[in-house]
């Protein structure tokens, strides 16, 4: 018998409330969920009542052999083992497939249905992006070939890529077109674009943070004096916290370390430099009016790439619903939408 943490102690008994497992590897996680499905079985439930959902087919197989092997020891529940073959015990994608088809009927799809081939669903993808694009070109779309002004070279290969990259982050999202339906309103509504500003001098803020502490570092490799030198040069920037006072001292002049300096001072210096460089790339508008001007430029960049994506989801389902293939993403959507 094992013994258990106070931590795996409450995995394992703890009943009538979600919990949250958070372990790294090797750490006896799959120990404590076999002890909690014995547990379970001793109090009457059976195992093929019980839903235990992993991962990959791999970690399914162990946990089915583990709680097949715990149970053999136990002849108050050998019987169990009749039933552990019939038991949900799988993988997520392979339980969300079993709902879908088991009630395709509500969702009306083909009870047939299978997992596309990923290679099959990219291409179709690339091909209706191809015609989207080209049908944009003959309408000659101002806000589109404002886009293809601004962000491509001769060829519109790399934003096309960029757009399918993005609307397969889009496709984890479960409302996904209502959130598209939404993004212009939300994101560039006036209490978003500020907050958004104040994030970016936050990070701005972060980063004379970091300087002062490199400078308490530096002060422990170089002499009083020089420091003291050091630090008036700098002191400006490190008492700025807006973003016009902060662009306003970033051009300064360092005293020349003394020559035989430790490396660790000319380490420490270098970084604050550094900083101090990737501070003034960051602080190119004139103002921060400008910055949200700059921002909400964007606008229409985006508004065409949403319809852009909308358009491409639409006809890739319906490319998905002739054939009756889906990817796993769908599956799960649907499955959840059954729920």
């Amino acid at each position: 018998m094992p013994k258990w943490t106070v931590e795996q102690e409450l995995a394992i008994n703890k009943d009538n409330s979600n919990i949250i497992v958070s372990a790294g590897a090797g750490s006896g996680k799959t120990a404590v969920l076999t002890a909690r499905v014995l547990r379970k079985i001793k109090s009457g439930i059976n195992i093929n009542e019980l839903l235990i959902l992993t991962f990959t087919n791999k970690a399914a197989n162990e946990m089915k052999e583990r709680i097949r092997k715990e149970i053999s020891k136990n002849t108050e529940i050998i019987d169990q083992l009749d039933y552990i073959d019939s038991s949900y015990i799988t993988t997520f994608d392979s339980f969300a497939l079993s709902i879908v088809k088991k009630y395709s009927y509500l969702l009306n799809i083909g009870k047939n249905v299978t997992i596309a081939d990923s290679s099959t669903i990219y291409l179709e993808k690339k091909r209706i992006l191809d015609a989207i694009f080209d049908r944009y070109y003959e309408e000659k779309n101002a806000l589109f070939l404002h886009l293809l002004d601004d962000f491509t070279i001769k060829k519109d290969d790399e934003i096309k890529k960029y757009i399918l990259e993005i609307n397969d982050k889009l496709d984890l999202k479960y409302y996904k077109i209502s959130y598209l339906d939404d993004y212009i309103d939300n994101y560039y509504s006036i209490d978003n674009v500020d907050y958004l500003v104040d994030c970016y001098v936050s990070l701005l803020n972060n980063k004379i943070s970091l300087i002062n502490n490199l400078l308490t570092l530096f002060s422990n490799y170089v002499d009083s004096d020089y420091f003291n030198s050091f630090n008036e040069s700098i002191l400006g920037l490190l008492n700025s916290n807006s973003y016009s006072s902060i662009k306003d001292n970033l051009e300064l002049s360092f005293p020349n370390l003394p020559r035989g300096s430790d490396e660790y001072a000319k380490k420490y210096k270098e970084e604050i430099t550094d900083i101090i460089n990737s501070l003034k790339d960051l602080t190119t508008y004139h103002d921060i009016d400008e910055l949200k001007d700059t921002l909400l430029s964007t606008k229409d960049y985006v508004k065409v790439i949403i319809d852009i994506i909308k358009e491409l989801d639409s006809k890739i389902l319906n490319f998905k619903q002739e054939k009756n293939i889906y990817e796993f993403v769908d599956i799960s959507k649907m499955a959840i939408k059954v729920v």
